[in-house]
């Protein structure tokens, strides 16, 4: 799998992760993006101005001197978008990475691909410095056994896959694609190894379930590993991650505006205070940050992490 790098080490982007909804057309066993105490309403796309206030918020803390900057060194900033499924929410998802990107964020987004259209990949693919999707198997009958179907049994088929890789590497040659499989007791005798070898991803993220809310896919570390090498001979392009890489080592937004962290006993989220309310640097302190295993992801492997 990817190595980390042995010679000169490059300086990450801080990449924070806004789940703009937690409105989805699929229905994932396994989805963490569920918040129990959130009321539809409650959510900041609702209103583009919080929206805006939110993205000015994190501009004017993150995209200048600060003590997480200072601690970490990063050049950068990237707002990746996630979900729920945030490109249901249209107009709206395109004008706030239209209006980070303007705010000097880097961004990228994370989606099922359901939504993403020519039109909207022509409108916003040469601005994604990341296109990220996630996608669990191409057959059928596993991906409805998940929950990655829509109600009407439609899902992303192996050559829609294929036509929108394609089409992101054609509007943004500098931009690069990730793809995320969830490793789960559905999909772990599957492969991917013919359409990920035609794709050729510049990273194949493959993370072992996350039994925040839902314990009912969670699989053996013998069964995830038989699943990863499964596909060894793709390890040029393979990142691993298991669950002790994903406890505290993302910086997440939830639709709400508040900072959140999944607990160590898998029960759940930790939140801050509403961002607009407390303001950044006081909601920040309220949610843990393992800035060192951040970093062992990010910083300490080559440029394509993403």
């Amino acid at each position: 799998m990817k190595s980390f790098a042995t010679g000169t080490q490059r300086k990450t982007d801080l990449v924070i992760n806004f789940h703009m909804t937690e409105s989805c057309n699929y229905k994932c066993s396994y989805c963490y993006a569920i918040w129990d105490d959130l009321e539809a309403k409650s959510e900041l796309h609702r209103s583009s101005d919080k929206v805006e206030s939110l993205l000015e918020n994190l501009a004017s803390y993150f995209l200048s001197d600060n003590p997480l900057k200072a601690r970490m060194g990063y050049e950068n900033v990237r707002l990746n978008f996630a979900g729920g499924e945030p490109m249901l929410l249209g107009q709206r998802f395109i004008d706030a990475v239209k209006r980070a990107n303007h705010l000097g964020f880097k961004t990228s987004l994370i989606t099922n691909g359901h939504y993403l259209t020519s039109e909207i990949l022509d409108d916003i693919g040469a601005s994604l410095d990341v296109l990220g999707i996630s996608y669990d198997s191409a057959d059928h009958d596993i991906a409805k056994k998940i929950g990655r179907v829509d109600r009407k049994n439609r899902w992303i088929t192996a050559d829609d896959l294929l036509s929108i890789c394609s089409r992101y590497r054609t509007l943004n040659p500098t931009g690069v694609l990730k793809l995320n499989t969830v490793v789960n007791t559905v999909n772990k005798d599957d492969s991917l190894l013919p359409l990920m070898t035609q794709i050729n991803p510049d990273k194949w993220k493959l993370l072992k379930v996350l039994p925040v809310h839902n314990h009912d896919l969670v699989i053996s570390q013998d069964e995830y590993l038989a699943y990863v090498n499964r596909h060894q001979v793709l390890s040029d392009f393979i990142v691993e991650e298991d669950n002790d890489a994903m406890t505290h080592t993302y910086l997440m937004i939830n639709p709400e505006g508040r900072f959140y962290q999944n607990s160590e006993a898998g029960s759940g989220y930790l939140l801050s205070d509403s961002i607009l309310a407390a303001g950044v640097e006081k909601a920040l302190e309220q949610i843990p940050f393992d800035v060192s295993g951040f970093q062992q992801r990010y910083q300490l492997i080559p440029a394509v992490e993403v």
